[in-house]
């Protein structure tokens, strides 16, 4: 038997709440709903036996990674996450004791440091950790020898959990959490004995445990190297001693996991050439200049959130030409319309001019939305923060945000059709809701259809819950959610007799999902 800790659920609803449950789906409202009946939930999952936990259905969708490129995501039931989160939360100080030290800096991915917030992660340990490292090794080799880069093919879907599961072993002497942990996965993965959920925080520090002991061979043979996540640089003397450490790299992965290197991934640069294409180009330093100025900002106007709106007009003088002198709208225009828009840049605008308000670039983003589908979601994120609009500006840009779903670059993937209708799920200032339930009979995916439904409640569209209060139970589990939540649009005594009719029906997350949305209706 295996009973978690109070503790470390509350850390896991506020990890949840805190940091979301992957970054690649919209965050679920089902967690708003957990916290308010937070009591009458955690009184449900103290008393659960972890080894005896049955999975919920998760949902999966294929996700742009590149503009050609694609991967499946996965978003796990809201409950699976609190389980797979207070599971991970128990032993993840004794995987992060199993790593390479920090202090060695070689591994610069996911290094745990929880507090009671709900972080998992260090947040001062990362990608830039990482780019500033290769940076300093090559200034203490004079940029003489080669840097060989490769990184894994298809790392989270092809991890095997018999190897996961020993090297858990391994790292941890709780032997009924790692049973527990892989009872989850094989009841998310059905027969396949490969892959573990991508996008969530718990999966990341469960693949650097995975790769621990393939550190610890490149450390043991002397080869001289650093990584982020499965992105691998090796800094050698000479080409064929970078090509044998490569190839021992690739061979230990082979062996101990069953995984391979990425072949289009793979090169031997000299260290000039690794510096020039990696570390050290113009748009680079840019970047990197762009970053502290805006971090100043932040500092000096005292936000706490580094994504907080900012009010122009509130700006002093000197803060303003510091805004100006940033010239977002000129540097993603110069961006979009480039061939290969430079990603990274393009999402920095995106946020920063989001924070502003600034709609100086919307007429830029569908001139050139083929270019910038990598971006899709800040793209998203961006019109949503435009707080200037006026109503019929407003209507206007809903109106062209649906127009997308209709045989455009984006409207293919369910993906892009979810994050198009996440925006009118939470407010009725984009208009267009008479096209709401005609889009719902159209559409096929079950995660666009549950956005639509929350839309459709959002615009206070009553006539269609009359209908669909009588079949709650023939819709799939997120689908029914989703109409408990939204048909609290209806008048206040139908929706009491309602949910008091059907409650002694529902599970424990749907019951605090009818009392959340009994208390903070869609009429509202």
């Amino acid at each position: 038997m295996l009973k978690l800790q109070e503790r470390s659920w509350n850390w896991a609803i506020a990890h949840a709440l805190e940091f979301g449950d992957t970054d690649v789906f919209p965050a679920p409202f089902e967690y708003q709903a957990i916290s308010y009946d937070w009591d009458n939930v955690l009184d449900k999952l103290k008393d659960i036996n972890v080894l005896e936990w049955c999975t919920r259905p998760a949902r999966t969708l294929l996700s742009p990674k590149a503009k050609y490129g694609f991967r499946v995501i996965t978003q796990l039931d809201p409950l699976d996450f609190l389980v797979y989160s207070a599971l991970i939360y128990e032993i993840a100080d004794d995987l992060e004791d199993r790593r390479i030290s920090s202090q060695d800096e070689r591994v610069f991915s996911y290094r745990v440091a929880t507090t009671r917030e709900g972080q998992l992660f260090e947040p001062d340990i990362g990608y830039r950790q990482f780019l500033e490292k290769c940076r300093s090794k090559l200034l203490s080799n004079g940029d003489t020898g080669v840097v060989a880069t490769t990184d894994i093919s298809d790392f989270y879907s092809r991890i095997y959990h018999h190897r996961l599961e020993n090297g858990l072993r391994a790292a941890t002497t709780k032997s009924n959490h790692v049973k527990g942990l892989m009872s989850l996965m094989s009841g998310w993965n059905g027969t396949e004995t490969f892959g573990i959920p991508v996008g969530s925080a718990p999966s990341r520090i469960l693949a650097e445990t995975a790769l621990s002991d393939v550190d610890e061979a490149l450390l043991a043979n002397g080869v001289d190297f650093i990584r982020f996540n499965d992105d691998y640089r090796i800094f050698a003397s000479s080409e064929t001693l970078a090509y044998q450490q490569i190839a021992f790299l690739a061979e230990t992965l082979f062996r101990n996991h069953g995984l391979s290197l990425q072949p289009n991934k793979t090169a031997i640069l000299p260290a000039l050439d690794f510096r020039q294409q990696f570390l050290a180009t113009p748009l680079d330093r840019e970047m990197d200049s762009l970053h502290e100025r805006f971090q100043n900002l932040i500092e000096e106007l005292g936000l706490e959130n580094p994504y907080e709106e900012i009010e122009y007009d509130d700006l002093t003088l000197e803060q303003k030409e510091i805004v100006d002198a940033l010239n977002l709208v000129e540097l993603f225009q110069e961006e979009a319309d480039s061939e290969v828009p430079d990603l990274p840049v393009i999402k920095f605008c995106l946020r920063r001019l989001g924070q502003l308000g600034d709609d100086g670039i919307i007429e830029d983003i569908f001139d050139n939305l083929e270019s910038l589908i990598p971006a899709f979601v800040d793209i998203i994120s961006y019109f949503t923060n435009l707080r200037f609009l006026n109503v019929d500006e407003r209507s206007m840009l809903g109106s062209r945000i649906l127009d997308l779903l209709e045989d455009s670059i984006v409207s293919e993937l369910a993906y892009h059709r979810m994050w198009i209708m996440q925006v009118f799920t939470s407010s009725r200032e984009w208009d267009n809701e008479d096209q709401f339930v005609n889009i719902y009979n159209r559409e096929r995916d079950q995660a666009c259809k549950r956005k639509l439904i929350l839309a459709i409640g959002r615009s206070q569209q009553r006539h269609w819950f009359q209908s669909q209060w009588r079949t709650l139970f023939e819709h799939p589990h997120w689908q029914r959610r989703a109409v408990l939540a939204a048909a609290s649009c209806m008048p206040s005594d139908a929706r009491k007799h309602w949910y008091r009719s059907i409650e002694p029906q529902l599970d424990v997350l749907e019951l605090a999902v009818s009392r959340w949305a009994k208390n903070n209706p869609f009429s509202q």
